[in-house]
């Protein structure tokens, strides 16, 4: 397990990095300090942000469709959730998981510990009987361990359209790694954010309220904090534009002056012009196509999409070919 040491660690080398090469960006898996859950749990509550709405629809009103598709209660199974944040919508499988008699251990994995102590301490309270192993580490720390798990089957849970947070090749690789590490019938529930209105997603990334923007402008704090840096926040501004053909919203911070930025804790400098941007972001929204393709050309069949009822947003549900034939 990583603890809070070796993050910070692998943060100060991944801000060296990123903000070393001549076009600088920062990877959006820092957005999730504990300041940043603070923010995000606001943008989820804000009238332009549909994504949280929609997949929570999606579970309420399709959970038991989406069980049966799974054979929920008819064999034993780990149920692994990469980014689980607060849980919001997972708790809405867990409480019919465990209401229909599932045997089933849930594993939720965080690079946030913060949040993950928080949701182990509800779940606690709100499913007492729950078998729960948390994990503090990323993606692809958890991929590794997975193959460490007992020979269950596993279904795992990557929602919220964190998948979007790759670009298509990105997502590709990652699809393709987490199939390595499947077994054959092991399932994997994806959510995933839909093309559609242009309009309808950019006010969910530069929302009037500005707390997409500080959001953003968060990771400079964050920087300040654990790093020793001096970011001026009034020297930056947070700018979103989205690209239909590519479904890609990307995100940036845009230096609005030429300045020297020190970071003490590190005995670095760097040095920003003038409408220099740092790239944050990306979310690529899909086609129901494109998810089908990106399944099939990484070792999975498509089981089924379920759809909120805007069809804005999906959960779909993959298993694992078996790759012996």
């Amino acid at each position: 397990m990583e603890t809070t040491k070796t993050i910070r660690s692998q943060f100060a080398i991944d801000v060296k990095q990123g903000l070393g090469k001549e076009r600088k960006s920062l990877p959006s898996k820092y957005f999730y300090d504990e300041e940043g859950d603070r923010i995000f749990q606001q943008i989820m509550e804000m009238p332009e942000y549909y994504l949280t709405r929609s997949e929570i629809e999606i579970f309420a009103q399709q959970r038991d469709e989406i069980c049966q598709a799974m054979d929920a209660f008819e064999k034993p199974f780990n149920l692994i959730e990469f980014g689980a944040g607060d849980g919001t919508k997972t708790k809405l499988l867990l409480r019919r998981f465990i209401e229909g008699g599932a045997d089933f251990t849930y594993f939720p994995v965080d690079i946030s510990q913060n949040i993950l102590e928080e949701f182990s301490a509800n779940l606690e309270k709100e499913f007492p009987n729950l078998k729960v192993h948390t994990l503090n580490t990323d993606y692809f720390g958890a991929l590794e361990q997975m193959t460490r798990f007992d020979d269950r089957r596993n279904i795992t849970l990557f929602l919220g359209s964190n998948i979007g947070n790759f670009h298509l090749n990105e997502a590709e690789d990652f699809v393709k790694k987490l199939a390595s590490n499947f077994k054959t019938g092991d399932l994997f529930l994806l959510g995933a954010d839909l093309k559609k209105d242009p309009e309808i997603i950019i006010n969910a990334y530069n929302d009037p309220h500005g707390i997409t923007a500080s959001f953003n402008l968060n990771l400079l704090r964050r920087m300040n904090r654990e790093l020793g840096a001096d970011f001026l926040l009034d020297n930056f501004k947070h700018y979103t534009l989205y690209e239909p053909e590519t479904g890609e919203i990307l995100s940036y911070l845009i230096s609005l002056k030429e300045q020297l930025v020190n970071f003490a804790d590190l005995q670095w400098k760097v040095q920003f012009k003038k409408d220099e941007f740092i790239h944050t972001e990306v979310s690529k929204k899909y086609s129901l196509t494109e998810l089908e393709h990106l399944a099939n050309g990484q070792g999975f069949d498509v089981i089924e999409h379920f759809l909120d009822d805007h069809e804005y947003f999906t959960d779909t549900l993959w298993k694992k070919k078996d790759q012996s034939s």
